[in-house]
């Protein structure tokens, strides 16, 4: 009997490279707005649905600013970014070596995405990645956002896999967070946008944010990309 019965992808900034464009999104409105966002704003922020988004700006700048109106515009930027790359987010690395493994291995995998349907179907489409997650979870399918493990859960049950048996393959604080809340295996595979620049705006960061790398941390592995997850699942089959 195998030990792995499945793994499960999140998209943004694991699949595929929209995490490095929606930060420069971010960092092109803040500059409009005021606002201060680095690489520990990202991290915070990632891995939620749209609402939960939001609600973390609130806990960020404070109740008195325009968040919302703030919101809107970086998914304006966001759109604009995307068609400034030709509509093709690009894959991560060592996502198709993986998916051929997974293949090769008939290890059943899942797609756990906090984005809407909509948005995970034109993204993966935009790649031509439809027909490499068949099953999937999207944000608008559940009810409670990462870091709660709902959204894996119920990705695992897709699977008919049991959770300590399943992989969760995730470059968010909070997903791995919820990995590990579910009783998942957690495998974080950074996705580093430090490089890309930060923003000082007047409106200032309210609250402490932890590292970036700090996620690792919570991860039972931390592979440099995707194609190490190959590894990891011969290492606990041997």
């Amino acid at each position: 009997m195998s030990l792995i019965e499945g793994v499960i992808f999140d998209m943004d900034g694991l699949v595929l490279d929209t995490e490095r464009l929606g930060y420069e999104a971010y960092l092109r409105s803040a500059r409009k707005f005021g606002f201060q966002v680095n690489d520990r704003v990202h991290m915070y922020l990632a891995g939620r649905t749209e609402p939960t988004v939001v609600a973390g700006l609130h806990e960020l700048y404070g109740d008195e600013h325009d968040v919302q109106t703030w919101r809107k515009d970086i998914l304006a930027e966001k759109r604009k970014v995307l068609e400034e790359h030709g509509g093709r987010p690009g894959k991560k690395p060592g996502l198709l070596e993986l998916l051929n493994y997974l293949a090769e291995r008939g290890l059943p995998h899942a797609l756990a995405s906090s984005s809407s349907r909509d948005q995970v179907k034109s993204l993966l489409s935009s790649e031509h990645l439809c027909h490499a997650f068949p099953q999937m979870v999207t944000g608008d399918m559940v009810t409670r956002s990462k870091p709660d493990p709902e959204i894996f859960l119920d990705a695992a049950a897709l699977l008919e896999a049991s959770p300590n048996r399943c992989l969760v393959l995730e470059d968010s604080a909070v997903g791995i967070k919820a990995a590990v809340a579910g009783g998942f295996i957690p495998v974080f595979v950074f996705d580093d946008i430090s490089a890309e620049g930060r923003v000082d705006g007047d409106i200032r960061v309210r609250i402490p944010l932890d590292n970036p790398h700090s996620a690792g941390s919570l991860a039972r592995y931390a592979p440099r990309d995707l194609s190490g997850v190959m590894g990891i699942i011969e290492a606990l089959e041997s």
